[in-house]
Formats: C-alpha cells, sequence, structure tokens
C-alpha cells in the first residue's frame, strides 16, 4: 500500500501540473483533469488502507489474538487428546497387571489349600486338584477306611448316622474353601476301588452329590 500512494501521489502531482500549464495553453485540459482525480482516488485510497494508522493496528491485532487463539486451541485440544491416549494405555497397562496378580494369587492359594487337603487327608487316602473344573477329589485308598464307606454305601439305613457325620464335615470342608478361595470349589469323595464315579459331591456348603442312599 505505501508503494501504491507514493506512486499515486507522483501522477496526481505530474497530473496537476500538466493540468494548470494545459489552461494556460490553451491545449487538452479535461482528459488531464479526470487522470488528475483518478490519481488522487488512488493515492487517498493507499493512504487510508496503510497499516500506520490506529485502526488499521487494531483491526491487524485483532486478527492475530483470534489466530493465536485458535492455535492455543487447538494445542490444547491435541495436547488433551495425547493425554487421554497415555491414559486410556495406561489404564489397560495397569489392568492386565492386576488381572495377572490376582490370578497368580488364585493359583497360590489353591495350591496351598491342596496341600492342607493332602496333609489333612493322607491317612485315608489322596487328594489331587481339577483347574478346569475348580474340584477337590478324594480318591479313598486306606483298606479300613475304605472297607467302611463300602459298609455303610451297602447298608444305609443302618449307617444313618456315619453317613450324617461324613456329609456334616463335607459341607464344612466346602464351605471353608468359599471362605478362603471363591464361590464355585467343589470339593468331591469317589467310590472306593474308582477312578470316576462319585459318593459325595459338596458345592458351596450344599450338596451336589449323594450316592450314600
Amino acid at each position: 500500500m505505501l508503494f501504491l500512494a507514493i506512486m499515486g501521489l507522483i501522477v496526481f502531482l505530474l497530473a496537476l501540473f500538466s493540468v494548470i500549464y494545459a489552461r494556460q495553453t490553451g491545449g487538452g485540459w479535461k482528459f488531464l483533469t479526470l487522470i488528475t482525480v483518478l490519481s488522487a482516488l488512488v493515492t487517498i485510497y493507499a493512504v487510508v488502507k496503510l497499516p500506520y494508522w490506529p485502526y488499521n493496528q487494531s483491526q491487524q491485532s485483532t486478527r492475530k489474538a483470534s489466530s493465536s487463539t485458535s492455535t492455543s486451541t487447538s494445542t490444547s485440544t491435541s495436547t488433551s487428546k495425547s493425554k487421554s491416549t497415555s491414559l486410556s494405555s495406561s489404564q489397560v497397562v495397569f489392568n492386565e497387571a492386576s488381572t495377572k496378580r490376582a490370578a497368580a494369587t488364585t493359583k497360590l492359594n489353591e495350591e496351598n489349600i491342596l496341600k492342607q487337603l493332602q496333609s489333612n487327608y493322607q491317612s485315608i487316602g489322596t487328594v489331587a486338584f481339577t483347574k478346569s473344573t475348580k474340584t477337590y477329589t478324594i480318591t479313598p485308598t486306606n483298606k479300613k477306611y475304605v472297607k467302611s464307606l463300602k459298609t455303610i454305601k451297602s447298608y444305609p439305613s443302618q449307617n444313618q448316622k456315619a453317613i450324617t457325620t461324613i456329609t456334616s464335615n463335607f459341607k464344612s470342608l466346602s464351605k471353608s474353601l468359599q471362605k478362603n478361595l471363591a464361590a464355585g470349589y467343589t470339593i468331591q469323595l469317589l467310590q472306593p476301588d474308582t477312578t470316576d464315579k462319585t459318593l459325595l459331591s459338596v458345592q458351596d456348603g450344599q450338596i451336589m452329590t449323594n450316592n450314600f442312599k
């Protein structure tokens, strides 16, 4: 705009002097007058648009502030998204770590319970644990205990007291498993001389199978 203002001023001055000279000599001054007016308008327009005037500086400041605000907002949004993504990733890692710790704790508790049961029931048989079904299985091997179970099963009406004692003990044991592990674990006693037939099974304190009767 400064260049346009300077050029407009030069053309205006030249045209003005030409008009004065043409008037004095009687030449064609009308065309020169038109050039003078146009150059004056161009000069005025260019001067008005110069950035040195207060109102133009105010407009430029407003545009810069608006641009800065837009850039700041964009940067803030990008930063927020970046933080959100980072937090989400951290949350996933934290959840995975918590799940692994919980699984490790459960496995350790299951193994400790198995060792305790094996120690408590070593005089009557073996104890095994099946992870997929959450089942602790007692297999009678002691000859005296096997004989007692066979007698109870063969004559249940005459051995109701013994049946009640065994079932009560297994209910208490099942509740202990639920308390120390979680719901859904089963304790079962296999029939003597078998590996797949259940004589008694209890889950969460409730009898699931009772083949004494």
